[in-house]
């Protein structure tokens, strides 16, 4: 427990109700915020548990929930990762989960917190705001706040931004996000238009998976993703373990078909993985899927049909990267993407998030053409 500074007290999580407070400290400091949708509850509980998560298991996490005159007003996370540390040997720790009222002196007690327990585990500086990893929701929204709350990616009012650059955060990058309607796209045309006059494309084929192979093409997946991803920016590998776990979380609300993969000559190089918007079937939800919020969100994502689709992952091998092969590859599987959003009515798809240093991934999705809507910044701080 650190003393209380401006009326503020925080306490580190240490049971089921420090962590019911913790979430009540998010839901108070959104509740300006008219775009953010309530995560559910039991998905932050399991990828806390101790015991069962890989996240834990895997990193050092701890939590910790601001109060003021006993009312959660705020929160934050720190995060030793593992695999980072192995990886680029710097020294950097992580913070995430941050949310706060809109109160600057909250700001900066969290941010402090955070800093004294990544330099009491021997941290020289620390970066965020994540979801836990750079793996899942990443980096604090910093323009675009009149934009959809869209699964996986966060949400929050201008005032973070400002009260977190206040309390000493700089920029270490920005991620973008940028947006299409499917049925206004003449991408795949374009692209069916190539390959009829490429020699390529008798040798270039693509399949999505299905609800039968989901188990065992996943290792596959996450294999491409570690490949792909792996001279990225602060990219970290994902464990086996937390593929399994993410493989979990998603087969339900997934539409298999439309995580897809590119094959040379039966060698996999391109993935493309398109998913429903759980956040627009649980926004009333607040939260709970029982007792009856899990029909709902069944019936929204696989009877009624989504209306909005995300796009967390284009990725091309690294050996392919570059080449003529790699760059139709993955524009097919995008193409394949949009047709099957334009079948099932989507009016919206987000595609993010993209590294402001991706040229060429950016150029590309402004062949879809789609403009950019939102941007979020990975903040730094040296401890």
């Amino acid at each position: 427990m650190q003393e209380p500074r401006a009326g503020i007290e925080i306490r580190e999580v240490k049971g089921p109700a420090d962590l019911a407070a913790f979430l009540e400290a998010a839901a108070r400091s959104q509740s300006t915020n008219p775009q953010w949708v309530k995560p559910l509850r039991n998905e932050l509980y399991r990828a806390l548990d101790a015991k069962k998560s890989p996240l834990s298991v895997e990193n050092d996490i701890r939590c910790f929930t601001a109060f003021r005159d006993g009312v959660p007003i705020g929160r934050i996370a720190t995060i030793v990762n593992h695999a980072f540390l192995a990886k680029y040997e710097n020294g950097i720790g992580h913070f995430g989960l941050i949310d706060g009222i809109d109160d600057a002196p909250l700001f900066a007690a969290l941010l402090d917190t955070a800093a004294a327990s990544l330099r009491a585990a021997g941290m020289r500086g620390m970066q965020g705001p994540y979801g836990l990893t750079i793996n899942h929701e990443c980096g604090l929204l910093v323009d675009g706040f009149d934009a959809p709350h869209v699964i996986r990616t966060h949400h929050a009012p201008a005032y973070y931004k400002t009260h977190m650059e206040s309390a000493g955060c700089r920029k270490a990058i920005d991620l973008l996000a940028a947006t299409y309607n499917p049925a206004d796209s003449r991408f795949a045309s374009r692209i069916g238009a190539l390959l009829a006059k490429s020699e390529l494309g008798s040798r270039l084929k693509t399949y999505g998976l299905s609800p039968l192979n989901w188990k065992t093409k996943f290792p596959l997946i996450l294999a491409l993703y570690n490949d792909a991803w792996q001279n990225n920016w602060g990219a970290v590998p994902i464990s086996l373990d937390e593929g399994r776990m993410i493989s979990d979380l998603m087969f339900p609300v997934s539409k298999p078909s439309w995580i897809r993969i590119a094959e040379w000559c039966g060698e996999p190089i391109a993935i493309v993985a398109q998913i429903p918007d759980m956040n627009e079937a649980i926004a009333d939800l607040s939260g709970e899927l029982l007792p009856f919020g899990w029909a709902k969100l069944m019936w929204r994502l696989h009877v009624r049909g989504p209306r909005r689709t995300r796009i967390p992952m284009i990725g091309v091998a690294r050996k392919w990267r570059g080449t003529r092969t790699g760059s139709l590859a993955v524009s097919l599987l995008l193409a394949e993407a949009i047709e099957q959003a334009k079948r099932a009515s989507v009016v919206s798809t987000e595609i993010s998030w993209m590294l402001e240093t991706n040229h060429a991934i950016l150029n590309l999705v402004q062949h879809l053409p789609a403009r950019r809507t939102r941007r979020f910044r990975i903040y730094e701080r040296t401890l």
